[in-house]
């Protein structure tokens, strides 16, 4: 029997996709190139209303412009921030351009769009997509979305521990629960604790 959790996700991953549609987003972003899904929402791992979404071509500052100017046409209430991170040293930050569409409404849901203009990956540079794509098991899923759903108001989730530190703790070290993660996270020299 599936959990709600799990039913949840699904429920999420057909919103993403109808919200996409609705949007025409990844059509107009295929004016640029080959706009690829990836995230929780490829992987079914979805706990919140969040999408995100990658360019990978030599970055065209025009073209991410045009795009923000486009969401910003979107009649929904939303707040569409701007970003520059090709040069930031947070390891956590992919290097490139970054469009963030907050407080969408759709559903009766909050959403977020994370738009990333990334440059081509250099031979043998981890991807961490193709990474979990590769090593991600059924048996995962229900723990991740799990200790998800536990850290997600945490504050220091998203400034110092990140779902990718989830997926990690899963998959390569057979955590299964969030007290199994903050054994993990001290283990790796980091706590949830707060002052």
């Amino acid at each position: 029997m599936n959990s709600q959790l799990e039913l949840k996700q699904k429920q999420l991953q057909s919103e993403a996709s109808e919200l996409l549609d609705y949007l025409g987003l990844l059509r107009f972003l295929s004016r640029f190139g080959k706009p690829e899904i990836v995230g929780s929402l490829v992987t079914g791992l979805m706990t919140w209303p969040d999408i995100d979404i990658e360019l990978v071509k030599p970055i065209n500052e025009n073209n991410f412009w045009k795009t923000a100017k486009f969401l910003l046409h979107q009649p929904d209430f939303k707040r569409v921030l701007v970003m520059d991170f090709r040069k930031s040293g947070n390891p956590n930050t992919p290097k490139g351009l970054h469009i963030c569409v907050k407080d969408l409404s759709w559903k009766e849901k909050t959403w977020k769009i994370d738009i990333w203009f990334l440059p081509p990956r250099k031979k043998n540079e981890p991807n961490f997509h193709l990474w979990l794509e590769k090593h991600l098991k059924p048996e995962h899923k229900l723990p991740i979305m799990k200790i998800k759903t536990e850290i997600a108001s945490h504050p220091k989730y998203r400034s110092e521990i990140f779902s990718t530190d989830i997926y990690e703790a899963v998959i390569m070290h057979r955590v299964r629960n969030m007290e199994g993660f903050k054994e993990y996270l001290i283990k790796s020299g980091r706590s949830l604790d707060l002052g």
